[in-house]
């Protein structure tokens, strides 16, 4: 008498290997592709969010393709047939702020706390322009939560926040272009 051995079937799912979607991962986690794609990603979000272009449009100026932006972003949900752009996404982005008299990069998980950090950067800006004080202690919101859930609080002294940008060094001609 002979035996048959029946092999076990293993799930199609378990075959896969367990991976987070590109809009979950954190930008250290992506290849330098994968962050390019983002990039261009989060700019069509923001044309959509801030132009009101439709999805198709944004992604012909940006030059992806419409599936590659929702893939890449989570943050569009179909509305009466339409690709509509959520109020807010999850996506990690790489910042940088000025904190305890230092500049340090954060990663932040909330296009709200983004928002924040850049009409914080555009506050800084206006106080070196202008001399006034007024625009830092303006800013309605100083402390944040990071994507590992570090409290930072960003810097509205104004003295600290002069001496950040004292250290900074300046470049020899303007430069148009970032590497």
């Amino acid at each position: 008498m002979v035996r048959k051995f029946r092999r076990k079937r293993v799930p199609a799912e378990s075959k896969r290997r367990d991976r987070k979607p590109i809009w979950k991962r954190s930008t250290t986690q992506l290849t330098p592709m994968q962050r390019r794609v983002r990039a261009k990603s989060l700019e069509a979000l923001w044309l959509v969010r801030r132009e009101r272009l439709a999805l198709q449009e944004a992604a012909e100026r940006v030059g992806l393709e419409p599936n590659v932006i929702r893939r890449n972003t989570n943050a569009f949900c179909r509305i009466h047939g339409r690709w509509r752009a959520k109020a807010f996404d999850h996506i990690p982005r790489s910042l940088v702020i000025y904190e305890k008299e230092r500049k340090v990069i954060v990663e932040v998980t909330d296009s709200r706390i983004a928002s924040l950090i850049g009409e914080y950067h555009n506050r800084v800006k206006q106080f070196l322009d202008s001399g006034k004080s007024s625009f830092l202690k303006e800013l309605p919101r100083r402390r944040f939560k990071d994507s590992k859930g570090r409290t930072h609080t960003l810097e509205t002294n104004p003295k600290a926040v002069f001496a950040i940008k004292q250290r900074e060094p300046t470049p020899e001609f303007f430069e148009i272009y970032r590497w």
